[in-house]
């Protein structure tokens, strides 16, 4: 990890900070003595760390389905830190079933967590970074967002999504200073499981589909958390003082693993449809 130092002074705005890896980055960054302007649902969570960092640590309740806040909640944490210098969205969960099987409401909050409100975040912090004529925007996204898994359509949604945004995101804001980074990290230990909102399948023609297959996989741990929460919090770090970083950090073994394997079969597919596609050409 580079110095830590390097982060004395610095001023960050993170949502998610109160678990997860969010708040291993709060609490490396606190320890760096860095100030933090944390986003969170329940401020209770994380009570004992601003309680220890009570000068560092800036705390604004918000639950980021309501995304109409936002905004409000962004300038709120300028105001309280002066400056922001750097941006980290990690909020998020999993909503888990068959997608025809989901609720309208389960499935709006999905998306409004996800990804409106990481949009609106976003938005809401770069006129500030176009004044200061620098920031740092980083985006947890997942593997999930370059690979989809059945049972998963509505989270999947929401990750190609941040794909998107941000990549086109980078392109617009490319020469005013500001960097934007998807972090693609694979399955790490944290409540991200215990934080799932898990619809069984209801019809018959689920249980015994890939939809059933998940879940009974899913019970059995074939899809073991192998990531350290702090060791990716350390590499967030790192690229954050990176003076060119890449769109897209991809992080653990299982990440890489699977994310190859998808863009590889995606290709190949690609290159099938070569002549197919020439055809429509006027």
């Amino acid at each position: 990890m580079v110095e830590g130092t390097i982060f004395k002074g610095q001023r960050w705005l993170i949502t998610g900070a109160s678990s997860g890896i969010g708040l291993e980055v709060t609490k490396l960054l606190l320890q760096h003595g860095a100030k933090v302007a944390a986003i969170v649902r329940n401020p209770q969570k994380i009570n004992a760390l601003h309680q220890e960092y009570p000068k560092a640590l800036a705390l604004l309740q918000l639950d980021l389905s309501e995304t109409s806040k936002v905004a409000g909640c962004v300038q709120s944490a300028i105001n309280s830190m002066g400056r922001i210098d750097t941006a980290l969205s990690t909020a998020g969960y999993a909503l888990v079933g068959a997608a025809e099987e989901l609720g309208e409401h389960a499935i709006t909050k999905q998306i409004n967590v996800n990804l409106v409100a990481p949009i609106f975040l976003a938005k809401a912090i770069l006129p500030h970074f176009r004044e200061l004529k620098t920031g740092r925007f980083l985006q947890l996204s997942s593997e999930g967002g370059q690979m989809a898994y059945p049972a998963a359509a509505i989270y999947h949604a929401s990750k190609w999504g941040l794909e998107g945004f941000f990549e086109a995101l980078s392109m617009e804001v490319k020469g005013l200073g500001i960097a934007v980074t998807l972090i693609e990290p694979g399955r790490i230990q944290t409540e991200f499981d215990n934080n799932a909102v898990v619809v069984e399948p209801q019809s018959e023609d689920y249980r015994s589909s890939a939809v059933g297959t998940y879940f009974k996989l899913l019970s059995m741990g074939r899809f073991p958390m192998i990531g350290d929460p702090r060791k990716v919090a350390e590499a967030i770090l790192d690229l954050s003082q990176q003076e060119d970083p890449p769109l897209r950090l991809v992080l653990g073994s299982d990440s890489y693993k699977n994310i190859n394997r998808a863009l590889k079969k995606r290709l190949s597919k690609v290159e099938q449809q070569k002549d197919t596609s020439s055809q429509t050409d006027r």
